[in-house]
C-alpha cells in the first residue's frame, strides 16, 4: 500500500511540475514574443498590452476572410467636362464664373427646388476615394468624410496602409485604434500560445465540401435578347445565396423592355439572368422557360445603338465644323453620343429656362396667367425676337413670354423669364439634379452670360421631357405642347411628316437643334450641335440628312422588337406545310392527267 501510493504521489508531483513549466513559459513569451535571442531582446523592446478588441472582442485579419464569389452590379461615371476643362490649365476669370464654385454655393441645397426623385443625384454622397477590394469606398456627406462598404455606411475594424486599426461607427472613426506593431504582437501571441497549449479539436465531417460556398454558383457568359413582359418579378444585385445579393428593384417599370441577357447562373434557388438594357447593367433576374415573365426577340438594343452610332460618326464626318451628337431611345433611356463635348447652346439654352418655368408652375410658386412681368428699356436686347421694338411698361403673362421664346425664340422674352424664375441659382440646381452636369445657364442674353451644354445633355433632357420625368404630369406635356409651336429647325427639315417637336439655336457660328420624335415603333430624342463651320449655309442641309438617316434606322431595327423567336418559327412551319400541300395537290393533278 505504501509503494502504491508513493507512485501517486510522484505522478502528481511530476504533472505539478508540468504545469508549473507550461505557465512560466507561457508567461515568458507572452511578455517578449519577439525575444529568440538576447541579441534581439535588446533591439526590439516591447512593452506587454491588454488589448480589449471592443465591440466583438475579435478582429477580423486578411487570413481570417473566407473566399466568396462576389457578383454586383457596377456602374459607370464620367467626370464632368467642365471639371476636366478647369484641371487642364483653365483660366479662370470673371467671363466664366461657372468654374468659380464661390459664384452658387449653394447649388444643391437650393429651398427653390424639389427634389426630382428620393434617389436623385443631389441627395447621393460625394465619391472621394475608392479602394481597389472589398467594396470600400471613401465619400463626402455634408462636409464630412465617411467610410462605405457596398454603398452602405461601414460599421466594424478597418485598416490604414501605415496607422494600423481603427474602429468605425456609421462610417465614423472612433478613437480606439491598434498600431500595425500591435497587432503583429497579438497574432504572434496567438500563434504562440495555439502551439504550446493542447488543444482537443472536433474530428469534423462535411456533407458539403469546404468551399460550398463559392460552389452555391455555376456561372456561363451568353449572348441573347429577350423582351420582358411580368411586372410583378424582382431584379436582385447578384444571383440568391450570393455574398451582397439584395433587392435592386421590381420589374413594374419594365413591360415591354427589351434587354440584353449575358450570363446564366445555376444556385441552389434555380436560374437567374444576368441582364442589361442596352450597355447599361440592370441587375439579376429569374429565368422563365414558360414564356410567361418573357418572351425571345430579334430585336436587340445593343444593336440599334451601335447601328445609330455608326450611322452618326459617318454623317458627322461629312460636316466640316466642331460637331457633336447624341441621341436617346425614350423607351429605355439608352443613350450614345459621338464627339460629345462642350458648346455654346445659343437659343437651345431656353429650353432649361423653360423647364425651371414650369417647375414652378408645378409647385405653385408662379402661375401662366397670373404672373406678369413688365418689360422696361433695360431690359431690351438685340437679337432674336420682336417685343425689344414693343414700348416700355407692357406687360406679358409668363403664358405670353413663352409663346415668343417658342415662336420667335426672342432673347428679351427668354431674359425676363430667367428674371421670373429667379436666375441661375434656380435654373441650374434642377439640371444638375437631373445629371446634366456639364450644363450650366449664367447670366443673360448680353449681360455677360455664360451659357454652356453638351449634346447629351440636351438629348437626355428631351428624353426625359417626353417621358414626364422632368417636372410630371400635365407640366410636361403642357410644355411640350408649346415646343409644336417652334417652327425653325435643322433636324425635322427632311421630316415634316413625322410627329415630333424641337428647339434650334443658332449663334455667331453655331448652328444647334434637340428634337423629338414619336414613330409607331417607338420614340427618340436627338440633339446635334455645331461651331466655326467651314461652310455655314451648308450645316442645315447636313443636319437634316444625318436626322432622316436616324429616323428610317430606328424604325427598322424597332420594327422587330414585337417579332419573337416563337412566333417566326410557327410562321416558318406554317409556309412548309403549305407548300407540301400545294406539291400533293399538284402531284395528284398530275396523275390524274
Amino acid at each position: 500500500m505504501k509503494k502504491f501510493n508513493s507512485k501517486i504521489w510522484l505522478a502528481v508531483l511530476g504533472v505539478a511540475v508540468a504545469v508549473v513549466l507550461i505557465v512560466f513559459g507561457i508567461n515568458y513569451f507572452s511578455e517578449n514574443p519577439f525575444k529568440l535571442t538576447s541579441r534581439e531582446s535588446q533591439v526590439i523592446s516591447v512593452a506587454p498590452r491588454n488589448v480589449n478588441l471592443l465591440p466583438e472582442e475579435t478582429i477580423l485579419v486578411d487570413s481570417m476572410v473566407n473566399d466568396y464569389v462576389e457578383i454586383g452590379v457596377s456602374n459607370r461615371s464620367e467626370e464632368p467636362m467642365l471639371t476636366q476643362i478647369s484641371a487642364n490649365d483653365y483660366e479662370v476669370n470673371e467671363d466664366s464664373p461657372v468654374l468659380d464654385m464661390e459664384v452658387m454655393p449653394w447649388f444643391y441645397g437650393s429651398p427653390n427646388v424639389e427634389p426630382v426623385a428620393q434617389y436623385s443625384n443631389a441627395r447621393k454622397a460625394t465619391l472621394v476615394r475608392e479602394e481597389s477590394v472589398n467594396g470600400f469606398s471613401w465619400r463626402e456627406v455634408s462636409g464630412d468624410v465617411l467610410l462605405y462598404q457596398y454603398d452602405e455606411l461601414y460599421t466594424g475594424f478597418h485598416s490604414t496602409l501605415f496607422d494600423g486599426w481603427y474602429y468605425f461607427i456609421d462610417g465614423v472613426m472612433q478613437d480606439f485604434h491598434i498600431p500595425n506593431l500591435e497587432t503583429n504582437r497579438m497574432l504572434l501571441n496567438r500563434k504562440i500560445i495555439n502551439d504550446l497549449v493542447p488543444v482537443v479539436r472536433p474530428n469534423l465531417v462535411f456533407v458539403e465540401p469546404l468551399g460550398n460556398f463559392s460552389q452555391l454558383l455555376e456561372v456561363k457568359p451568353v449572348s441573347y435578347p429577350i423582351l420582358y413582359k411580368n411586372t410583378e418579378n424582382l431584379i436582385l444585385t447578384s444571383p440568391p445565396g450570393t455574398r451582397g445579393s439584395r433587392l435592386l428593384t421590381t420589374t413594374a417599370d419594365f413591360e415591354d423592355i427589351p434587354m440584353e441577357v449575358v450570363e446564366e447562373a445555376t444556385t441552389f434557388d434555380g436560374e437567374w439572368l444576368h441582364v442589361y438594357i442596352g450597355y447599361d447593367e440592370l441587375g439579376w433576374i429569374k429565368k422563365d422557360d414558360t414564356g410567361t415573365d418573357y418572351v425571345s426577340t430579334y430585336y436587340s438594343e445593343r444593336e440599334l445603338l451601335d447601328t445609330i452610332e455608326a450611322v452618326l460618326a459617318e454623317e458627322l464626318s461629312y460636316i466640316n465644323a466642331r460637331v457633336g451628337a447624341s441621341f436617346v431611345n425614350n423607351e429605355t433611356m439608352s443613350q450614345i453620343s459621338v464627339n460629345n463635348q462642350v458648346f455654346f447652346p445659343a437659343s437651345t439654352q431656353k429650353i432649361y429656362v423653360l423647364g425651371e418655368l414650369y417647375h414652378q408652375y408645378s409647385t405653385g410658386e408662379l402661375d401662366p396667367y397670373e404672373s406678369t412681368m413688365t418689360l422696361y428699356n433695360s431690359d431690351k436686347v438685340p437679337g432674336a425676337g420682336i417685343i425689344a421694338g414693343y414700348p416700355e411698361g407692357t406687360v406679358f403673362t409668363l403664358d405670353e413670354l413663352v409663346n415668343l421664346v417658342v415662336v420667335y425664340s426672342d432673347n428679351t422674352a427668354a431674359n425676363l423669364l430667367i428674371d421670373a424664375v429667379g436666375g441661375s441659382e434656380t435654373i441650374n440646381p434642377h439640371v444638375h439634379q437631373l445629371g446634366l452636369y456639364d450644363t450650366y445657364v449664367n447670366g443673360k442674353y448680353y449681360h455677360d452670360a455664360y451659357f454652356t451644354t453638351t449634346p447629351e445633355d440636351a438629348a437626355r433632357y428631351f428624353a426625359l421631357l417626353y417621358n414626364n420625368q422632368l417636372n410630371g404630369e400635365p407640366y410636361d406635356e403642357m410644355l411640350i405642347n408649346k415646343f409644336y409651336m417652334n417652327s425653325h429647325t435643322f433636324l425635322r427639315s427632311y421630316l415634316w411628316g413625322a410627329n415630333g417637336w424641337n428647339k434650334s439655336g443658332l449663334g455667331g457660328t453655331e448652328q444647334n437643334d434637340v428634337a423629338t420624335f414619336v414613330t409607331d415603333y417607338g420614340s427618340y430624342s436627338i440633339a446635334v450641335y455645331t461651331a466655326e463651320p467651314w461652310n455655314y449655309d451648308a450645316i442645315g442641309n447636313q443636319v437634316g440628312s444625318l436626322s432622316a438617316r436616324v429616323y428610317d434606322v430606328f424604325n427598322e431595327i424597332r420594327s422587330q422588337l414585337w417579332i419573337t423567336v416563337d412566333e417566326t418559327e410557327v410562321t416558318d412551319d406554317a409556309q412548309e406545310v403549305s407548300y407540301e400541300e400545294t406539291y400533293t395537290e399538284e402531284t395528284s393533278s398530275y396523275d390524274e392527267w
